[in-house]
């Protein structure tokens, strides 16, 4: 009955961001195109934290999963085909906190299907902690962002569109990911990063401002996705919780970014980026004691 009540409260906020991308795609040029551009929309952030008081340890059993934002693609030193990082914000949080990192099982371009098929033997019942960033491949919001803010409008057009038709699905993909999750390592907590927002762009006349508005729109809107989905999940007993990254003063477009600007890592954070990632996390879940 949950998921029946959120769907189309999703669906519908989510539309209204990709409708978003489309016009600015047609008119970037054209502010007026962003209905509420330049006022600051936030992010979902942490909820509340459902997990038991037990502290970490150093006998923590850490488990990363999902795609190229948890591999690290971006961070530098990247290895191997699914480009794994050792400033992942795994690896940065394993540092800080001092638990015991088992596996970084994330790879670039990983989808939903993807993490369902080839991460899950990463799990046992003897894990005791697991993050994953999963979803954005499945809409293929960095492959969006990089067609449209290059100017390339029918790439754009098609990819929105195709984001579009997969926006009824998304959320009970997710559900089944982190469903699997729990089943595959029922005694961890597990927690559930969304996307860092891609522009600092808060100039009505730039040419690029209606298109940079629309991708944020976009971004958040599969972070609400994400975190309502959590969230859902949460009150059938998972023990699972959202948690946010706010690069507010450091998107593209910004003095320093947090994000790498062009090139092959384009959209993905720099590994002063994923050092966000992992404070998140330690703010959350505290330090091995």
């Amino acid at each position: 009955m949950r998921r029946r009540v959120l769907r189309p409260a999703l669906t519908t906020a989510l539309c209204a961001a990709v409708l978003l991308v489309v016009t600015a795609c047609a008119a970037p040029a054209e502010p007026a195109a962003s209905p509420g551009a330049g006022t600051a929309t936030p992010a979902p952030t942490a909820t509340h934290d459902p997990f038991p008081k037990t502290p970490l340890t150093a006998r923590t059993r850490y488990v990363a999963l999902g795609d190229s934002f948890a591999a690290g693609m971006g961070g530098g030193d990247e290895t191997g085909k699914c480009r794994s990082s050792p400033y992942s914000y795994p690896s940065d949080f394993t540092r800080a906190s001092g638990v015991d990192l088992v596996v970084n099982a994330a790879c670039a371009g990983a989808t939903t299907s993807d993490l369902l098929k080839h991460q899950l033997i990463a799990l046992d019942d003897r894990t005791d902690l697991v993050t994953l960033s999963i979803g954005g491949n499945d809409l293929g919001v960095a492959a969006i962002a990089a067609e449209c803010s290059a100017g390339k409008a029918v790439a754009c057009r098609n990819g929105v569109s195709s984001a579009l038709s997969l926006l009824n699905v998304l959320p009970e993909r997710l559900a089944s990911v982190y469903a699997a999750v729990h089943t595959a390592a029922p005694n961890a907590r597990i927690v559930v990063t969304g996307y860092a927002v891609f522009f600092d762009n808060y100039d009505p006349k730039s040419p690029t401002f209606g298109t940079d508005t629309a991708i944020n729109a976009a971004t958040l809107g599969l972070n609400q996705t994400i975190s309502d989905v959590v969230a859902s999940q949460r009150a059938q007993g998972v023990p699972m919780t959202y948690v946010g990254v706010d690069f507010a003063g450091h998107g593209i477009g910004s003095k320093k970014p947090w994000l790498n600007v062009s090139g092959p890592f384009a959209f993905h954070p720099t590994a002063a980026g994923y050092a966000q990632y992992a404070n998140a996390l330690v703010r959350l879940l505290g330090r091995a004691k």
